[in-house]
């Protein structure tokens, strides 16, 4: 016994096949929403990542840009200070400073180490000037932010790397030289307190004649001493 005609039941055949192919078609587009949206995702997420790796390159090239200005505000300060310490002694050798005649004694007897006896030379100079011999013990020391070398008595003549003249009338007040024995070289340019002490011409090498347009002013209270301006050195 047949439950449907037969044309009925072709019908609902073809009926049934529409409704399978919609279902098909239904199910394949809900399918490619969701592979769309996990593509969308995808790319979302891809972007994001970008955007955060393009933030932290920007940050990089600000932290580079602050440090590149900071150096170059640096060298300009220091440019501005050296310039400044040559026109003081430009006007100090045409003032003749209270120190003027101790310098040039000085630079005189800094051209001539390379005779037999300059050790002798200096000691006798030293001795005739009642200089103080001294040393730098901490090229790196720092004094409120500040790289501030700290210095210490010289066992003797030979071993010290300043000389200190004492300013008649002023207490504490003391006029600095390099001493001639020792060659001008990178380890004492940067290790020396040189480089703090003194403006000079000085790049790289060793240099025996060591010339000084301005001295170092420095000051000694309690044994201590302090830079209270540096000098202009010239290296030939």
């Amino acid at each position: 016994m047949e439950l449907f005609p037969p044309l009925v039941a072709g019908v609902l055949i073809v009926l049934i096949g529409v409704l399978s192919v919609v279902s098909l078609v239904g199910v394949a587009y809900n399918w490619s929403v969701i592979i769309s949206g996990r593509s969308q995702f995808n790319k979302i997420a891809d972007l994001e990542k970008e955007v955060a790796s393009l933030k932290q390159d920007i940050k990089v090239l600000k932290s580079r840009l602050s440090a590149e200005e900071a150096a170059l505000q640096a060298q300009q300060e220091a440019k501005s200070a050296e310039q400044a310490l040559e026109k003081e002694a430009e006007l100090a050798e045409t003032q003749h400073e209270v120190w003027h005649a101790f310098l040039v004694d000085y630079n005189n007897l800094a051209a001539s180490m390379d005779v037999p006896k300059a050790q002798q030379a200096c000691e006798t100079f030293v001795q005739a000037n009642a200089l103080e011999p001294f040393i730098c013990i901490d090229h790196a020391a720092q004094e409120n932010g500040q790289i501030m070398p700290k210095f210490a008595a010289a066992a003797d003549v030979a071993q010290s790397t300043y000389w200190a003249w004492p300013v008649p009338e002023a207490v504490g007040a003391y006029i600095v030289v390099p001493n001639p024995l020792h060659p001008y070289d990178q380890k004492l340019h940067t290790e020396g307190g040189m480089k703090e002490t003194f403006a000079s011409n000085y790049e790289q090498g060793e240099f025996h004649d060591v010339q000084v347009r301005l001295p170092a002013k420095f000051q000694k209270r309690n044994d201590q001493w302090k830079i209270i301006q540096p000098g202009v050195i010239r290296m030939k």
